[in-house]
């Protein structure tokens, strides 16, 4: 793809991105897993963030994640694309009496922060959307501090390749800004790409049935009926790679990738 292309490409995306959690904001304040989903608890057990720490949040939306760590650290900053977050997150700030945390408008792949600004950059449940992510966790990795850590959260896609295709295809078909859902191996490669080294690397099972897995999206609308069609499609060995039948319903078979590494 040419450079100009590939600009616009982005662009798309990052406008994507911005429309369906612009329209959703309030309901990924209020959902559950990603208020004190598992998965955030053991981010922070496994970064044992430090009272004196500086921490940006990259893709911050409302906030759950910058608003957990405040607590154990000296500031943070959630930084987000969309703008129609701030509200979000500045009501979640006040309801939790956080006043050491502050929202920022900004590009994951145009962090607006010096060179080894913060101690702590996180991102949780949010990489999947990002146009490029080696790009991203380049840039991330520079606002880091040396001896800084980076810490990541993010659904993994299985292992097989259609399997892989199936999985970011469903995840597509829900939500049009999703982009890529990469593998534990190709996760492994981009955090040394960037001159990272690996402190701890988990993956932790996530299942969930599929209409609660499709809020913010109405089980009725054109987004299910899209999934519905990709999973009838869908031979049953494969299909058996990512949902599950059980007597109440589909299980999605969802995993998520815990890393934190070092610069």
């Amino acid at each position: 793809m040419e450079p100009r292309e590939r600009r616009e490409a982005d662009r798309q995306v990052k406008e994507a991105v911005r429309q369906f959690f612009s329209r959703n904001a309030e309901a990924y304040a209020q959902s559950p897993s990603h208020r004190s989903g598992a998965d955030l608890e053991r981010l922070i057990a496994l970064l044992r963030p430090d009272p004196a720490w500086r921490v940006l949040d990259v893709a911050t939306a409302a906030g759950h994640t910058a608003l957990s760590l405040a607590p154990h650290v000296a500031e943070v900053v959630g930084l987000d694309l969309t703008p129609e977050m701030e509200p979000v997150f500045q009501a979640e700030a006040r309801a939790r009496g956080i006043t050491n945390a502050r929202f920022c408008v900004g590009d994951v792949e145009a962090i607006p922060f010096p060179d080894g600004h913060f101690d702590l950059v996180t991102t949780r449940r949010a990489a999947h959307h990002f146009p490029d992510i080696p790009r991203a966790v380049a840039e991330m990795v520079r606002v880091l501090r040396p001896g800084g850590r980076l810490g990541v959260v993010d659904m993994v896609a299985p292992g097989d390749p259609d399997a892989a295709d199936l999985f970011n295809g469903l995840e597509k078909a829900r939500d049009a800004s999703h982009q890529r859902a990469l593998g534990l191996a190709e996760w492994q490669q981009v955090i040394a790409g960037a001159g990272l080294r690996i402190l701890t690397l988990e993956v932790q099972a996530d299942p969930v049935p599929l209409e609660r897995w499709l809020y913010p999206v109405p089980p009725d609308g054109p987004e299910a009926a899209r999934v519905a069609a990709l999973l009838a499609a869908a031979p049953p060995a494969l299909r058996a790679q990512v949902v599950e039948e059980t007597g109440s319903g589909l299980l999605y078979r969802k995993h998520r990738v815990i890393l934190v590494a070092a610069k």
